[in-house]
């Protein structure tokens, strides 16, 4: 059984521009069992500090040595005086 060999993926910079602090890990495992449950467009969840409605970009990222997806979801809240933002694996 020969192996199948994937292009390189280019990975994205791990800040992200104009955004506020990482939300602590309680915030994120929460938020993130909320995001998974409306998995589609429109169904972000508000942010914990702020309130506002978070945007959601999945991005193409090599499976993490725990994990099997190749891509991986970050929230961020639009929010300029909040920027909150976490990732996770999908």
């Amino acid at each position: 059984m020969s192996e199948e060999t994937l292009p390189p993926v280019e990975l994205p910079d791990e800040e992200v521009s104009g955004a506020g602090a990482l939300l602590d890990p309680e915030a994120s495992d929460s938020l993130e069992a909320e995001d998974r449950k409306k998995p589609i467009p429109g169904g972000e969840p508000d942010c914990p500090r702020c309130a506002t409605r978070m945007t959601r970009r999945v991005e193409r990222y090599p499976a993490p040595r725990g994990g099997s997806s190749p891509f991986r979801v970050r929230l961020v809240c639009p929010n300029s005086q909040c920027g909150a933002w976490t990732v996770y694996d999908w």
